[in-house]
């Protein structure tokens, strides 16, 4: 029975692997994938929970803790572009303080080939691995 788990594991994540390794961009195509971000047309308002939606009638999510964790979320709130019918989406940041105090002075974060609310497994292939196997490119040369 324990054999059995163990490969039934190991089938996941190899099933897991294969299904998303071509998702993986190239080094030059990662690091040039930020020409495709968008930021909020004037000022974020809230619908629901952590649901906003600027004046060109975006909705953007506001990340919670854990799933700001690359982008300071100590000092920062995160926002994603969220449209049900995109697969890509776009991050902005904004420094908390600012933010709570109704100053909106959002910064282009980074483009995400695969939405980390809809689509999270594809996520973490084609926009967090390239971060791990390029050594953290410097994203200013392709620019």
């Amino acid at each position: 029975m324990k054999y059995l788990l163990y490969n039934l594991i190991i089938l996941t994540i190899i099933s897991i692997i294969s299904n998303n390794y071509n998702k993986i961009p190239s080094k030059i195509n990662h690091i040039d994938r930020n020409k495709y971000n968008i930021s909020p047309v004037g000022k974020l308002t809230n619908i629901k929970n952590n649901d906003y939606i600027d004046d060109n009638n975006v909705i953007w999510k506001k990340r919670g803790f854990i799933t700001s964790i690359l982008h300071n979320p100590l000092k920062y709130y995160i926002f994603e572009s969220y449209e049900a019918n995109k697969i890509s989406s776009s991050e902005v940041q904004v420094l908390k303080l600012e933010f709570d105090n109704d100053l909106q002075n959002f910064k282009d974060s980074s483009y995400n080939y695969y939405s980390s609310f809809n689509y999270p497994i594809s996520h973490f292939f084609a926009d967090i691995v390239p971060i791990i196997i390029y050594l953290r490119p410097t994203y200013t040369i392709y620019n």
